[in-house]
């Protein structure tokens, strides 16, 4: 019966080191009415501007289809996504709820605006070293008047 345990044990532990995310990749995709962007770059930025308590210390977090260039001002990326690329921002306050939420997609842009503790989104935060961030970012089915989205994003980025 130990021997089984620990097998188990072991499968578990290398089963979860096999899902890690290395630093600055992504692990995931949006879904917009159907179209599938799998997301494989993470950059993040801290001391953000959280636009419904006015505080500086929400951290944004970028993920994209394709390497942002040297030089990507991320504090301003939201609606400057490098021509070709794809992908989403994610603002996460302190207390690791989810506040803002950006996607650039193939047919255009979509701003959900700030918001305090939406359900239908969500942020679980992972064990990183320290000046990094990492976790997983979702959101099951989000419909708006234009658009139906959903993604679920593993991540692993280094905060500057």
């Amino acid at each position: 019966m130990r021997r089984v345990l620990g097998t188990a044990l072991g499968v578990l532990l290398f089963a979860a080191a096999a899902y890690a995310v290395d630093p600055g990749r992504a692990q995931g995709a949006i879904t917009v009415d159907g179209a599938r962007i799998d997301l494989n770059y993470a950059y993040a930025v801290d001391h953000q501007k959280n636009e419904i308590t006015n505080r500086k210390d929400d951290t944004r977090i970028v993920l994209t289809d394709k390497p942002l260039p040297d030089g990507a001002k991320l504090d301003d990326i939201d609606y400057s996504f490098p021509e070709g690329t794809l992908g989403m921002v994610v603002c996460v306050t302190h207390d690791d709820k989810v506040s803002h939420v950006v996607i650039q997609h193939a047919k255009g842009l979509y701003d959900g605006g700030a918001f305090d503790g939406d359900p239908n989104y969500s942020f679980k935060h992972a064990k990183t070293d320290r000046g990094t961030i990492g976790g997983n970012v979702n959101a099951r089915r989000v419909k708006t008047n234009t658009m139906t989205f959903s993604f679920d994003v593993d991540f692993d980025a280094a905060i500057k």
